[in-house]
C-alpha cells in the first residue's frame, strides 16, 4: 500500500508539473504573439454603441454607481466621451434607471502592450482632462490552454493555484477590485465604470462573464451565451478557457453550484 501510494503521489506530482509547464510556455507563447486575426480584425474597429451592455448598478434600490461593458471608445483615432456618456446615459434609461448627470468615469482598459496606441490615446485624453475622470490598464491575455475536463479530480487539485498563482489574468483579484470600485459609495460624486478591450467581446467577455457567475448568479452557459452575441462572432477560444477555468474556480474553491461544461456545439 505504501509503494501504491508512493507511486500515485509521484503520478499526481508529475501530472502537476506537465500542466504547469504547459500553461508558462503557453503563457509566454500568448502574450508574444498576437493573433494576425486580433490584430486585423480589432485594432482598426471604432466605438459600436450596440456593444455598449450594463452589468450592474449598486446600490439595487436606488443606483448611484454603475458598471458597463464594450469595446474600444474611440472614432477616428480620437477617445469619444461625449459619445460613450450619451450611449451609457441611453442604456441606462432603457431600464427605467436614473444616469447621474455628474460622475467620474473609470475607464477599466483590458488593452496589452501591442495595442500602445490605443491605451497611449486613452491617457492622454483623462491626463489632459483629470476632472472627468480616470483610466487604469488592467491588461487580459487568457489562455490557450483549456480545463481537462475529462480529469475534474486534477481540475480541482490545482485550479486554486492557477487561478491565484499561475494565470497572468488573476480573475479572482480582478473580481475583488471591481466589485470593490462599484460598491464604494462617494457622496461627493457616482462613479460609472466602462470595461473595455478593442472588440467588447473577448477579454471584456473574460472579466463580465466572470463577473456574471460570481456576482449575478448567472450559469457558465448565460454568460457565455451573452459574451458569444455581442457582435456576429463568438468569443476568441484563449478568453473563454481563462473564464472557464474561473468558472471551475467558483466551483471547487468558492462552493458555487455551477456546470463549468463548454456546451456543444463549440
Amino acid at each position: 500500500k505504501k509503494e501504491g501510494h508512493i507511486i500515485c503521489c509521484k503520478m499526481d506530482s508529475l501530472r502537476f508539473a506537465a500542466l504547469f509547464l504547459c500553461l508558462f510556455v503557453c503563457f509566454w507563447d500568448c502574450r508574444a504573439r498576437p493573433t494576425k486575426e486580433l490584430e486585423e480584425m480589432e485594432l482598426k474597429e471604432d466605438f459600436k454603441a450596440n456593444r455598449t451592455l450594463l452589468i450592474d448598478y449598486y446600490p439595487r434600490d436606488k443606483p448611484v454607481n454603475f458598471l458597463f461593458r464594450g469595446n474600444m471608445p474611440k472614432t477616428n483615432g480620437t477617445f469619444i466621451y461625449d459619445t460613450l456618456v450619451t450611449t451609457m446615459e441611453s442604456v441606462v434609461t432603457k431600464r427605467n434607471l436614473s444616469f447621474p448627470s455628474n460622475f467620474t468615469l473609470i475607464d477599466i482598459s483590458y488593452l496589452n502592450f501591442f495595442e500602445e496606441l490605443d491605451l497611449k490615446m486613452e491617457e492622454d485624453f483623462f491626463r489632459a482632462n483629470p476632472k472627468l475622470g480616470m483610466v487604469e490598464n488592467w491588461p487580459m491575455f487568457g489562455t490557450i490552454v483549456p480545463p481537462p475536463e475529462n480529469d475534474p479530480d486534477l481540475i480541482k487539485d490545482i485550479v486554486k493555484s492557477y487561478i491565484t498563482e499561475l494565470s497572468h489574468d488573476k480573475l479572482a483579484a480582478v473580481m475583488e477590485k471591481l466589485r470593490a470600485l462599484l460598491t464604494t459609495v462617494d457622496n461627493r460624486q457616482p462613479v460609472v465604470i466602462y470595461t473595455h478591450c478593442e472588440a467588447g467581446t473577448d477579454r471584456t467577455g473574460e472579466v463580465s462573464g466572470s463577473y456574471y457567475m460570481q456576482f449575478l448568479n448567472m450559469t457558465f452557459e448565460d454568460a457565455l451565451y451573452i459574451d458569444n452575441h455581442i457582435q456576429a462572432r463568438d468569443m476568441f477560444t484563449i478568453s473563454r478557457n481563462e473564464m472557464q477555468w474561473y468558472c471551475y474556480y467558483l466551483r471547487f474553491v468558492e462552493g458555487y453550484n455551477l456546470d463549468c461544461k463548454v456546451p456543444s456545439p463549440y
